[in-house]
């Protein structure tokens, strides 16, 4: 159900109710599975029903608040400026990943709000190390790429975040609620 007015506690308590109603549901619900946002949980305690954290969005929480100020700060640091200049410039990169008998592919840019998107830049990061590495040496850039430890700690960061990419597709779709 959409709404223009603000999602405060009350409003977002008031809505989850509406649609229970207009479901004719409002009975049979025991348990009420939200995000972790401070107006969903509050509005969680003004309803009838037990309020569980959404396993998955837990997850993702667990991930990037690890990942803040952690020791890969300087290397995604330095993965991010690298995407950020072949976004601007793909060009460059596409013609040594052909000069490497490479698959042309893009770069992955982190987003903030999906932890695997920060998964999907190390991979590719990893994948094209050669090209990019070629790229900047022959376009005379200021960037850097991270260096054989920072590529190594990547490698092992990547491994775990496998790991939990695939919980995450356990706990995800339609059919399961998590």
């Amino acid at each position: 159900m959409k709404t223009d007015e603000r999602h405060y506690a009350n409003v977002c308590a008031e809505h989850i109710l509406q649609v229970a109603r207009q479901w004719n549901i409002e009975l049979k619900i025991s348990t009420l599975t939200t995000d972790s946002a401070r107006n969903m949980i509050a509005a969680a305690t003004q309803l009838p029903f037990e309020q569980m954290p959404c396993i998955a969005h837990s997850l993702h929480r667990a991930i990037t608040v690890s990942l803040q100020n952690s020791p890969f700060d300087s290397a995604l640091a330095k993965c991010r400026k690298v995407v950020g200049h072949f976004k601007h410039s793909p060009a460059e990169l596409e013609q040594q990943q052909v000069t490497h008998h490479q698959k042309i592919e893009s770069l992955t840019q982190e987003v903030s709000t999906r932890w695997n998107s920060t998964l999907e830049m190390i991979k590719r990061i990893q994948r094209n190390q050669e090209p990019l590495r070629e790229a900047l040496t022959l376009h005379a850039s200021n960037i850097n790429m991270p260096t054989a430890a920072e590529l190594d700690k990547l490698k092992r960061l990547e491994t775990v975040l496998e790991h939990c990419r695939y919980v995450s597709q356990l706990l995800g779709g339609e059919n399961f609620v998590s």
